[in-house]
């Protein structure tokens, strides 16, 4: 069906094509295996020409094929129609309306303003709505795709949806509701709920194909981008790359990277409810008894803007290289941290680490203070993200282990993200939750044990020897 469709396109049909039409074309008995498929794949992927594939096969396939055919607007979607149409004319399927032709096998491209559609040969048809209820009523169709999804903001793309589905109830068991699109600019309406739905998996009948970064993964790592946009990896007939790795450097020189990482990754923007880290790969590494101590370690304090409480953590790596985390204190206030984080850095003889804002500059003040000194290493604002991003990463990775402590598990459960700076992202508390500052003092120390490397032992040696 597909690669009906995409030679009478003119147009190759790459892997993630192949993917497209499986998930449309899987079938159950008689009918379709999905009523309802969500695709969501970055921009510059083929994912519009990849379903149009499909419904074009289907035209002229299926004698008497509706298809109902909208995007964020009527415009939007009439130029969909008509970029597709155009190709159809170029290969010689179709033919525009004014034309004149005693060929009756070509499909007829109507450029009305508002009411674009491709009329086939064998009664077939496909059309332009806006996203509009008002625009489908009294309308029956076998499919209704549901184009550039993430655009349809807040509750105009559901009440759109609630009004096309009752355009399939007579159809038949083919019809098929297909919504497909980017990231909106913010996890609510209606395509991000079908993808929850979706990855949810507790629809049989909705079916999913999602071309995604995940939350904990770092937008900026180019093997990341290379997984999750299929561009660089999809060769065109004449040997080129559909969509070349310089061209995603191009187009991130050019964005900033919340609006890279929405269109080219797929990634949601995210907010202070989002949670940043993996709960289940940290709830894996955790140990009911204490941990070996190390040979090698560093302490670390957090105590958030209104220095309500203070969070005093080891981190170290044991010698499978996994990262391991441990509190020695969790308090309210902050007048103790100083010289407690003073004395557990003498007696283990480590340096502390502390990220330079807020509240933590006070405390580092006093520990400098305190005497015997004791090495303090801020850490600046340019790595906080960086710290961030590293301590997501072993998480996900099941590369920690740490103490079974409620504070320190409630404080992972309660780290969300929050923007930093122009490109940048932080750890930041979510909305209800519990104190985070443990969390934030783990991703600081094991940011600092990683980028200090270890003492090498002094070797003495006396002449002639």
């Amino acid at each position: 069906m597909a690669n009906r469709g995409a030679a009478m396109l003119g147009l190759p049909l790459f892997d993630q094509g192949v993917r497209v039409a499986r998930l449309l074309e899987a079938r159950r008995g008689g009918g379709a295996r999905f009523d309802t498929c969500v695709i969501e794949m970055p921009r510059r992927s083929t994912k519009t020409t990849s379903v149009w594939a499909v419904i074009v096969g289907r035209a002229v396939t299926r004698d008497g094929y509706r298809c109902v055919v909208t995007a964020q607007s009527g415009n939007v979607a009439s130029r969909i129609l008509l970029e597709h149409a155009q190709l159809l004319v170029a290969t010689g399927h179709a033919r525009y309306s004014q034309e004149r032709s005693d060929d009756p096998s070509l499909a007829v491209v109507y450029r009305n303003g508002g009411r674009e559609r491709i009329d086939f040969p064998n009664g077939s048809r496909i059309w332009v709505v806006p996203p509009e209820p008002g625009a489908v009523r009294s309308a029956a169709a076998d499919d209704i795709l549901v184009d550039e999804a993430g655009e349809h903001e807040g509750d105009k793309g559901q009440d759109f949806l609630d009004a096309v589905r009752p355009l399939m109830d007579t159809r038949g068991p083919l019809a098929q509701l297909i919504v497909s699109g980017t990231p909106g600019r913010s996890r609510t309406g209606m395509f991000w709920s079908l993808l929850e739905q979706g990855r949810a998996g507790a629809d049989p009948d909705l079916g999913i194909l999602d071309y995604c970064i995940r939350d904990d993964e770092d937008p900026e790592d180019r093997r990341v981008w290379r997984r999750v946009h299929p561009g660089p990896s999809s060769r065109k007939p004449d040997g080129t790359v559909l969509t070349p790795m310089r061209t995603l450097e191009k187009r991130r020189a050019a964005m900033d990277l919340v609006s890279f990482a929405r269109e080219y990754l797929c990634l949601w923007p995210t907010d202070a409810s989002t949670g940043a880290l993996d709960v289940d790969a940290w709830r894996a590494g955790g140990q009911d008894d204490f941990l070996a101590r190390p040979r090698r370690s560093v302490i670390a304090f957090d105590a958030p803007k209104d220095q309500t409480c203070c969070a005093v953590v080891e981190v170290w790596r044991d010698d499978d290289g996994k990262a391991c985390f441990e509190v020695l204190a969790f308090k309210p206030g902050v007048s103790w941290a100083a010289k407690f984080a003073h004395q557990a850095a003498r007696a283990l003889k480590v340096p502390v680490v502390f990220d330079e804002i807020g509240g933590n500059v006070t405390i580092a003040a006093e520990i400098r203070r305190q005497r015997p000194g004791v090495t303090v290493a801020p850490l600046r604002w340019l790595h906080v993200g960086g710290a961030a991003q590293l301590f997501a990463t072993e998480i996900r990775e099941g590369r920690v282990r740490h103490a079974n402590q409620p504070d320190l598990n409630a404080a992972i459960e309660s780290v969300g993200w929050r923007p930093a700076g122009r490109d940048g992202r932080a750890f930041g508390r979510r909305p209800g939750m519990s104190e985070i500052s443990p969390a934030v003092a783990a991703s600081i120390g094991l940011w600092h044990f990683d980028q200090t490397p270890a003492p090498q032992p002094v070797q003495i040696r006396t002449a002639g020897v």
